[in-house]
This record gives structure tokens, sequence and C-alpha cells, in this order.
């Protein structure tokens, strides 16, 4: 089993700068880091791919946040297109919603 708290700390230490570069917020709501989890790649590489492009679309904040059952990344940017949100669930762990005064929600299944 592996921490998934290694990979959150490893996604916030990277894409911070980018959020301060932006001004943007960036916030973690991580109530659980004991958290475990078997296949660290099924949240890993999708994590690395979303979270740059919710930093890059936030006006304000970004936020992350580890649930029992996902990853949750949110932004307060535009809404996005039915297209680019088609594309952003290429992967079948990843859900995405965007709605218009709400910005995209981004949730990365926990799959064991």
């Amino acid at each position: 089993m592996y921490r998934i708290s290694a990979i959150i700390e490893e996604a916030f230490a990277r894409f911070l700068p980018l959020a301060e570069k932006r001004g943007v917020g960036f916030d973690i709501d991580f109530p659980d880091p004991t958290m475990r989890i078997a296949r660290p790649s099924l949240v890993r590489k999708p994590l690395f791919e979303q979270l740059p492009l919710a930093v890059e679309r936030a006006e304000k904040r970004v936020s992350l946040a580890v649930t029992r059952t996902g990853v949750i990344i949110r932004d307060d940017g535009v809404a996005l297109s039915p297209v680019a949100v088609k594309e952003l669930c290429s992967d079948e762990n990843v859900l995405v919603k965007s709605r218009v005064g709400f910005g995209t929600e981004v949730k990365i299944k926990l799959v064991d």
C-alpha cells in the first residue's frame, strides 16, 4: 500500500509556484493523511495532468480535497464547453463537471 499523502505533497509542491505566479489561492483539504491506496498511478497521473489545468483556469482559487472515494480538484474559472469536458474525461477514473458561475470540478476516483 502507498501513502496518498506523498502524491498530494508532491503535487502541492510542484504546482504551488504556478498558482502563486498567477495570483491564485491554493487550498488543500486532507483530513486523513495516513490514507493508503494500492495503485498510486491511478491517482498520480490524472492529478498531475488536471491540477495545472485547474490552476490555469482559476480566477481566484483552486482547491484540492481528498476523500475516501476520490481526489477532487475545484477551480472558480469560466465553465468549460461540453467538448472540453469530454476531453478531460478521457480516463475512466476521472469525472468532470463544469457549470457557469461555479467553475469546474474534477474528481479522480480512488480505485483499489
